[in-house]
């Protein structure tokens, strides 16, 4: 058998585990009251050298060789344009009203700002210990970044399993995380473009480049794209001829973004927003493309990031500084968002339901990270504590939900900051 034949059956081993693993351990997260996606998480950590790398380094090592790492690692980005491009397609600004924007703008700009002061300020603690040998605000930044980040995909599909996808609180809060998104992603942008350039006039340049990327899309490709949309809403199919355009479009995108100095999973998000909005386009849409990214490629991503997952050195310091970071990150997305819902009128179980659903960051934490460590802007070990961070975080969302309709947990622990008052349930 040649060489070339031997690295692809070790691929199909590899992607075999992968999906298995992803597969299982989701079951498992969904039969104990989580989402599926934390368990596809849990599942790339443990295929990496937390636990599979410990138990059998030397098969580990020889399933997971350098040539198979750069095959995952160009399939997960390719996974995670296609994602980010179907989480872009997700997010719709129309239909709210000036008022029901406004109050969930509030809760947007509360629980992102808010968290990412924090983690900037945590982070010139942070930068004795993970301070990479690049510059110290680049670094500060990204730290924020992190901290302020909300899956909006992934709560959208809690949201949908806890039937609340059409409460006030439920539109409210995916409303909020939507907007979150687009601000990180924005915020990251032009982190990377600086990173890039290494100057503030190159940064400027690709922030313009992106800038002038953007405008095309949304003033010449977004409106022949709707022209695409009507004729789908009209034939209700979306033909092979329409989906290779779409998939050209995700790619070229892809590849400019990439191209002037911006992550290219950028151009993936920023071509879903510009999508149809239309019902018919998105269900078709979502038929032929969401389960192939979302079973096959985002587990890639799981274990790609599981791969890189791992303690060198670990210490008390190291685990002190983990408890802190998590600490810092669930409070200050939990009470930012707390006390801004109670402002507006909500009672406090409500605000507090709205607190822990935010505080869900998963995939995209994940990708925030991924792309912070490929170009230098966090260690190994802040990495490693920071995926952590986005799967327990990820974890605590919906156990803290609950608890802030149960009355005993809510005295004893959710309210422990503020004077407990008796609402009448919304």
């Amino acid at each position: 058998m040649g060489s070339d034949m031997l690295l692809f059956v070790n691929l199909l081993i590899v992607l075999i585990m992968i999906i298995s693993a992803a597969r299982v351990v989701g079951k498992v997260c969904l039969m104990i009251g989580q989402p599926r996606v934390l368990g596809e998480m849990v599942a790339g950590v443990l295929l990496g050298p937390t636990l599979f790398g410990a138990i059998a380094p030397e098969m580990f090592e020889s399933l997971f060789t350098p040539e198979i790492k750069t095959i995952l690692y160009m399939l997960s980005n390719l996974g995670l344009a296609l994602y980010m491009f179907l989480v872009g397609v997700e997010v719709n600004f129309k239909g709210y009203d000036k008022k029901f924007f406004s109050s969930a703008g509030s809760l947007a700009m509360s629980a992102f700002f808010v968290p990412l002061l924090t983690g900037i300020c945590l982070s010139l603690s942070l930068m004795k210990y993970f301070g990479s040998e690049g510059n110290s605000l680049y670094f500060s930044l990204f730290v924020g970044i992190a901290f302020s980040m909300t899956a909006f995909p992934m709560l959208a599909r809690i949201l949908q399993e806890q039937k609340l996808i059409n409460t006030k609180i439920g539109a409210t809060t995916l409303l909020s995380a939507s907007i979150i998104d687009v601000l990180g992603w924005l915020t990251l942008a032009i982190l990377i473009a600086l990173v890039e350039t290494s100057s503030v006039s190159g940064g400027i340049l690709t922030i313009i480049f992106t800038g002038i990327f953007t405008l095309i899309l949304f003033f010449v490709v977004k409106p022949l794209l709707k022209k695409m949309g009507d004729k789908v809403e009209q034939s209700g199919l979306l033909t092979q001829g329409n989906m290779a355009m779409i998939l050209l479009l995700v790619l070229i995108a892809a590849a400019i973004t990439d191209f002037i100095g911006v992550y290219s999973v950028f151009g993936g998000f920023m071509l879903g927003l510009v999508m149809p909005k239309n019902q018919v386009f998105q269900n078709e849409l979502n038929s032929r493309l969401e389960h192939f990214v979302i079973v096959f490629l985002v587990p890639i991503f799981f274990a790609y990031s599981g791969i890189n997952t791992h303690f060198s050195g670990l210490s008390m310091t190291i685990l002190l500084l983990f408890l802190l970071i998590l600490i810092f990150a669930v409070t200050s997305k939990y009470f930012s968002s707390l006390f801004v819902m109670k402002s507006m009128g909500y009672s406090w179980r409500d605000a507090s339901a709205v607190g822990s659903l935010m505080n869900a960051r998963g995939l995209m934490e994940l990708i925030v990270l991924n792309v912070g460590l490929s170009y230098g802007l966090l260690s190994q070990n802040l990495f490693t504590i920071l995926v952590w961070m986005a799967i327990i975080t990820t974890a605590l969302a919906m156990p803290l939900y609950k608890s802030s309709y149960s009355v005993e947990l809510g005295k004893r622990w959710v309210f422990p900051l503020i004077k407990y008052s008796k609402v009448k349930e919304r």
